[in-house]
């Protein structure tokens, strides 16, 4: 059983299940786009306990989590009731630039935010955009532009708003990257503090030039070594930006993201619960 507070006294704010374990890829996804998804292999119902005794409100997953669910989405459904969770969001990915693959990528896409929705899921947040071997062209900017909108226009069917994460290791790292992209596009942006930040990029900065455009956001501490931390340690001054958030006319949402970066995640979880009552998040 999960021992914790009435949700009512949550607080306000989603945590990802992805810090639990390692951040891993299917082992099918090489030579299989139908698996080419993102996996935390830690114990889902770790992180759930976890994640409610440390007072947020409601989890996001990554889309490899949940597809496991597919055939059995009452018993996620009852873990999270058990624990007064709410389900946010999935996070998935894909290439997105390559044409002949593009239908198996939306199909991929579309099969885990269909679970999402069934467990009250309002966001689908999507990363991605391939680099080529030979390079990025310029055209695969318009191409993932174009992907975005579909899926977005696919997930609103079912009830989901769709945002774009620009992500380390895609064709969108840096704010040069970032603002080609959404000039092709009119999907909401997630920008990722740490991946901005990796990416070159002034996370205040981003979240203020694209507010209007933000609807959902991640907040990820980033440590000296660039790797990924809780919120109260890291190089990423989250007092501004949480300010800035909070003065905005329309609600943004906020998810917390550690991904794999501690052998003790719900001891970062409760630390970073900590560090944004401290910073007003109620």
């Amino acid at each position: 059983a999960c021992l914790m507070a009435r949700r009512d006294k949550r607080m306000d704010v989603t945590y990802s299940t992805n810090a639990w374990g390692m951040v891993a890829a299917h082992c099918c996804g090489a030579n299989n786009v139908n698996y080419a998804y993102y996996i935390a292999t830690g114990e889902d119902k770790t992180a759930i306990k976890e994640i409610a005794e440390a007072g947020f409100e409601s989890i996001e997953m990554f889309d490899g989590n949940l597809l496991a669910y597919e055939e059995k989405i009452d018993s996620l459904k009852e873990l999270l009731e058990q624990c007064r969770l709410g389900f946010r969001a999935v996070y998935s990915a894909a290439n997105f630039i390559y044409d002949e693959i593009l239908e198996e990528e939306y199909g991929k896409i579309m099969r885990t935010a269909r679970i999402a929705q069934k467990l009250g899921a309002r966001h689908l947040v999507l990363g991605g955009g391939a680099i080529r071997q030979d390079g990025i062209q310029e055209s695969d900017y318009r191409k993932l532009g174009k992907a975005l909108d579909e899926i977005s226009r696919r997930a609103e069917d079912i009830g989901l708003t769709t945002s774009f994460h620009p992500h380390m290791g895609s064709l969108v790292e840096s704010p040069g990257q970032l603002d080609k992209v959404m000039e092709h596009t009119g999907v909401w942006l997630c920008p990722d503090c740490g991946h901005v930040f990796l990416g070159g990029g002034n996370p205040y900065q981003i979240t203020e030039k694209y507010l209007e455009r933000i609807k959902y956001f991640h907040l990820k501490g980033v440590n000296e070594n660039g790797v990924f931390c809780a919120l109260d340690h890291g190089e990423i001054d989250f007092d501004p930006i949480l300010k800035l958030i909070k003065g905005c006319k329309r609600k943004i949402e906020l998810a917390v993201e550690c991904d794999a970066n501690s052998s003790e995640p719900g001891q970062d979880a409760r630390a970073t619960a900590r560090y944004l009552a401290e910073h007003g998040m109620k």
